[in-house]
């Protein structure tokens, strides 16, 4: 006995299909046959509809994964796909406009690039902008001792520091190392006009903001950047400015920021010493400042003689984060 017997005994005999029913099979089977008809060609509407929900779904979460490539992924340097064994390959995003910058304004380029990437609503006056920033400094005893220049590799110490600006100007508070949040006397503050920040879009414009006197004016489009919450126009403006600068360079050989690389974009100061903007090496954020002697030179100082060595570093700070927040101790 098979499995069809089984099913007999259990079910009983089919009953044999009506005329009508045998017609239409016929038929059914010759336009088979023949090819689809019209009306069989077309989909039905809720298939249509699915097809619709699956394909916005899909873009929705091509929609995710663009955003996190924009926010947390490194741009690419290639511009191929990646090629991962049962995974669709993609282009990875950004791009960047320079593969291997092999110059200081290239290197400004790309970092001008990924800041312009950042998404940014006009903040309102009521609003706060905050930035968190670490400083190193030499430890308390060798901070006591004089003359004091430069940081001493091992006894130093970072402090992390806090601040809140509203946008028109009209609080500004700090919090040192985590602790509680202090109201500064606006008497110690001078206050600039945001606006008037939030307009430097192009190397000219800040050009003639730095060639115009300021009350409260910033002299220093880098530290401007590090201590304002700037629209991202502005921040990409300021590095193409300081791309057009005479002798900025770039440091080919790695720099250790934290254990982290970093790529650094050089500007002479004085003769003696240089700042150098420490740059992400995949995505070309913006790290943080240092300053750098670059040949032996002595200082006269009202507490001594400084006397600084090739290679000491004067001043390190990091800007970890930056945003415009709602309140007086939010963060981001």
């Amino acid at each position: 006995m098979n499995e069809i017997d089984v099913l007999q005994d259990v079910f009983g005999p089919d009953e044999a299909p009506p005329v009508r029913a045998h017609d239409r099979a016929r038929a059914a089977l010759l336009d088979r046959l023949s090819g689809p008809s019209p009306a069989a060609r077309r989909r039905p509407r809720w298939a249509l509809r699915i097809t619709a929900a699956v394909a916005t779904a899909a873009a929705a979460s091509v929609g995710v994964v663009a955003v996190e490539n924009l926010n947390t992924a490194a741009p690419s340097t290639t511009g191929r796909k990646t090629e991962t064994p049962g995974v669709a390959s993609r282009p990875l995003l950004p791009q960047l406009p320079y593969a291997k910058p092999a110059a200081a304004a290239e290197v400004l380029e790309n970092a001008a690039f990924t800041v312009a990437l950042k998404p940014w609503v006009k903040p309102r006056p009521d609003q706060f902008a905050y930035i968190e920033r670490t400083q190193t400094f030499n430890d308390a005893k060798l901070d006591g001792q004089a003359p004091n220049a430069a940081l001493v590799k091992g006894k130093t110490h970072e402090t992390r520091f806090e601040s809140w600006v509203r946008i028109d100007g009209g609080v500004h508070a700090e919090r040192i190392d985590g602790g509680k949040v202090k109201v500064a006397d606006n008497a110690q503050f001078s206050t600039q006009s945001y606006d008037e920040l939030a307009g430097l879009t192009s190397p000219e414009k800040i050009d003639q903001y730095l060639a115009t006197p300021h009350r409260s004016g910033w002299a220093d489009p880098g530290m401007m950047i590090l201590q304002e919450v700037l629209p991202p126009d502005v921040e990409a403006a300021v590095f193409r400015w300081y791309a057009r600068k005479p002798g900025v360079k770039i440091d080919t050989n790695a720099v250790n920021l934290d254990g982290r690389p970093a790529v650094a974009v050089t500007l002479n100061v004085d003769g003696w010493s240089r700042d150098e903007f420490l740059f992400e090496p995949k995505t070309y954020q913006l790290i943080g400042v240092r300053s750098v002697v670059v040949k032996n030179h002595n200082n006269e100082a009202l507490d001594g003689t400084l006397r600084y060595k090739k290679g000491d570093v004067l001043n390190l700070e990091i800007r970890n984060r930056a945003g415009i927040v709602d309140k007086l101790g939010d963060t981001p």
